[in-house]
C-alpha cells in the first residue's frame, strides 16, 4: 500500500488555488463535478505513481446539505480551508474491504464507482473505508483504480496543465493528530508501513503534508 492522495476542503476553489500557488508554487487543473455536491480539482503530482493534493469545493450546496457526508463538509470547512482526509492505493481491494470488516466488525463500504473528469475521460475506481475514515479524519480509506495504465498516461498533460512554478514529486510524509477510535485504530490495514507521523498534541486529523519537490521538500500546512 501507499499514499494516493490528500484531501484538502474549502467552500471555493479561490482560497485553496491562491494559498497554494503563492506559498508553494502548486498550480491546479481539472475542476469536475462530483454528484455528491462537492468539485474536485488536483495539484497532480510529476510521478508515474499517481499521487495529487485534490481539493474539494463546494458545487451544489443543497445537495451537499441533504446528507451526513455533506453536512460534515460544509461544517469542516465553514471557518476556511481545511485538511478533510487521505486515501490509500491498494493491491487488492476486496481483500482490504475484508480486512477493515474483521478489525472494525462494521461494514466496511465496499463501493465500485466511475468518474468523469472535466475533459471527459472516464476512470473507474473501488473504495473501500471512506465513511469510517471520514469520520475519523486520521484513518485513511482505500482505492484502487481498473486501468492503471491509463490513469499513469494521464500525468504528463495534468502536470502541463497545472502549469507549476514549483514541481511536485511525491508525498514524503503525512503528519496526523492521534486517532480517537476504539483500539482496533491501531490494527488498521497497512497504517503500520505508511509515512505517517503521529503529534500527539495535536486534534484528530490531518496537521501537515510533506511533499518532494523539484527544489527540495516543502511542508505543505494551512491556516
Amino acid at each position: 500500500m501507499r499514499i494516493d492522495h490528500v484531501i484538502l476542503g474549502a467552500r471555493t476553489v479561490a482560497p485553496l488555488r491562491d494559498l497554494l500557488w503563492d506559498r508553494y508554487g502548486f498550480g491546479i487543473t481539472d475542476g469536475s463535478p462530483n454528484p455528491d455536491g462537492t468539485a474536485s480539482w488536483i495539484v497532480p503530482f510529476d510521478t508515474p505513481d499517481v499521487q495529487y493534493l485534490e481539493l474539494l469545493v463546494t458545487h451544489d450546496e443543497r445537495e451537499l446539505a441533504g446528507s451526513d457526508f455533506g453536512r460534515l463538509f460544509l461544517e469542516r470547512t465553514a471557518a476556511g480551508p481545511a485538511f478533510l482526509n487521505w486515501a490509500v492505493l491498494t493491491g487488492d481491494i476486496e481483500a482490504t474491504a475484508r480486512e477493515v470488516e474483521c478489525v472494525t466488525g462494521t461494514d466496511p463500504g465496499l463501493f465500485r464507482g466511475e468518474s468523469v473528469r472535466a475533459d471527459g475521460q472516464r476512470v473507474p475506481w473501488a473504495e473501500a473505508a471512506f465513511e469510517l475514515s471520514w469520520r475519523s479524519r486520521v484513518l485513511p480509506f482505500f482505492l484502487s483504480y481498473g486501468n492503471p495504465a491509463a490513469r499513469a498516461g494521464r500525468v504528463a498533460g495534468d502536470v502541463r496543465a497545472a502549469g507549476h512554478r514549483v514541481r511536485p514529486t511525491s508525498v514524503r510524509r503525512l503528519v496526523t493528530g492521534p486517532a480517537q477510535e476504539r483500539p482496533w485504530a491501531r490494527r488498521w490495514p497497512g497504517l503500520a508501513g505508511l509515512p505517517i507521523t503521529i503529534d500527539v498534541a495535536a486534534d484528530p486529523g490531518i496537521v501537515a503534508v510533506h511533499v518532494d519537490t523539484g527544489e527540495g521538500e516543502t511542508v505543505v500546512r494551512l491556516p
